[in-house]
């Protein structure tokens, strides 16, 4: 998308646009749509737990018209997808709890590990189930949406933020290359103060409190004030995972010391 010659007119011959793994907003499905017009958009939700999608919606301009972030779309037909609370019972249609995956494509379980397995891993009516961790609500139409991680929520000053979320808002800065909300945690375990990690875009700033102001300046009417870090860190690069995402744990551990 950093290319302006990324466009249906130089690539008549890409028709169709997958996501999976990563949160798509309306921002890119916009632009996506804008590039390429003739081009069909989906996007879609499942963890390699469950042999990858188990979920999905084409992305049209009235879906981009009525959400932020997009919807992760209607389960499969030999999938059955259950959102729970914490006790493991089912949550009314429109309440927020955990993607439970139910179905033929689940995982017997971790390959000798058979502790981590039974942690995420049950039997729902005699077929195996897989407890992904991530929170969605499902309204009476049966479209999911998701609501970030379970284990990547927290509580500041009152007000309960989803680091991804932040993470997003973040990388709305055109001086924002990569992002990444990080907690700091007191001596009794409670969060003091909310972390932006930040690989920056190129620019001229001179100091980095010049360029944390650029970039507060530009979300002021985007980022609710509570979700604004109190502190901006910059790196060259992000730590990453096996599978090449920003290794958000380990940033969490290294900014408490723990790394």
């Amino acid at each position: 998308m950093l290319d302006p010659n990324f466009t249906q007119e130089n690539l008549p011959q890409l028709t169709h646009f997958l996501f999976c793994g990563e949160v798509l907003t309306s921002t890119t499905a916009q632009k996506l749509l804008s590039r390429f017009p003739n081009a069909t958009v989906y996007n879609t939700y499942g963890p390699t737990e469950a042999t990858v999608a188990v979920s999905g919606l084409p992305i049209t301009e009235a879906v981009i018209a009525t959400n932020d972030k997009m919807p992760i779309g209607y389960v499969k037909s030999d999938t059955t997808i259950k959102i729970q609370d914490p006790d493991g019972q089912d949550v009314p249609a429109g309440e927020t709890g955990e993607i439970v995956i139910c179905g033929p494509s689940v995982s017997k379980g971790y390959l000798n590990n058979p502790e981590k397995t039974a942690q995420a891993f049950k039997q729902i009516d005699g077929h195996q189930a897989y407890k992904t961790g991530d929170l969605a609500t499902m309204d009476s139409s049966g479209l999911l949406h998701y609501r970030g991680r379970s284990d990547f929520q927290i509580k500041l000053h009152g007000f309960r933020i989803e680091l991804e979320e932040v993470a997003q808002q973040l990388q709305q800065s055109h001086f924002v290359a990569q992002a990444a909300a990080v907690p700091r945690y007191d001596d009794e375990g409670k969060v003091k103060q909310l972390l932006a990690v930040i690989v920056a875009s190129d620019n001229s700033f001179e100091k980095p409190m010049q360029l944390t102001n650029a970039i507060k300046d530009e979300l002021k009417d985007i980022m609710m004030p509570y979700m604004v870090p109190g502190r901006f860190i910059y790196r060259e690069a992000m730590p990453l995972t096996p599978n090449g995402k920003i290794d958000l744990k380990g940033l969490i551990a290294e900014v408490n010391g723990d790394a």
